[in-house]
């Protein structure tokens, strides 16, 4: 009986784990290292208003690893931080970024494709690109210095 229940186990525990991978992360932006971390109350002060972001395009300082062509980092229209790798998911090349702007979009200046920031989704609103920008983690913590944001893959 209890060799059962484990043979029971260990198939639910598979069958979980197939069905657990997914799709989501598939971009077509190469894989890169990706670390950024800043104070939004001295650092990077655009983050402290809705709708706000900043990009950036190369590392600032040391430790700084920004994806492959780059990060844009927002403080969407829902209060919540987000974080996209700028290359272009059409063109592919880490020298082609996608410009944010304040209507909460990115377009690719080359290809005009053009991508939703504010509420996070980094989808494709128009343009010949097959997928939205590449997503990076964002997560946010209080200390006496004031509220970090930290950027990772």
């Amino acid at each position: 009986m209890i060799l059962q229940r484990k043979k029971q186990l260990v198939g639910l525990v598979i069958l979980l784990l197939l069905f657990s991978c997914s799709d989501i992360d598939k971009s077509s932006i190469p894989d890169s290292v990706v670390y950024l971390e800043r104070n939004i109350n001295s650092e990077a002060i655009e983050l402290r208003t809705i709708g706000g972001y900043r990009a950036y395009p190369s590392p600032e300082i040391y430790g700084d690893a920004v994806g492959f062509g780059g990060i844009v980092v927002i403080y969407g229209f829902n209060e919540q931080f987000y974080a996209f790798d700028l290359a272009c998911p059409h063109e592919v090349d880490r020298e082609i970024k996608v410009v944010p702007n304040d209507a909460g979009q990115a377009v690719c200046e080359t290809c005009g494709s053009v991508f939703s920031l504010g509420y996070g989704s980094g989808n494709r609103l128009s343009g010949p690109a097959q997928e939205g920008l590449r997503r990076y983690n964002v997560s946010v913590y209080e200390t006496v210095a004031g509220t970090i944001i930290r950027v990772t893959r």
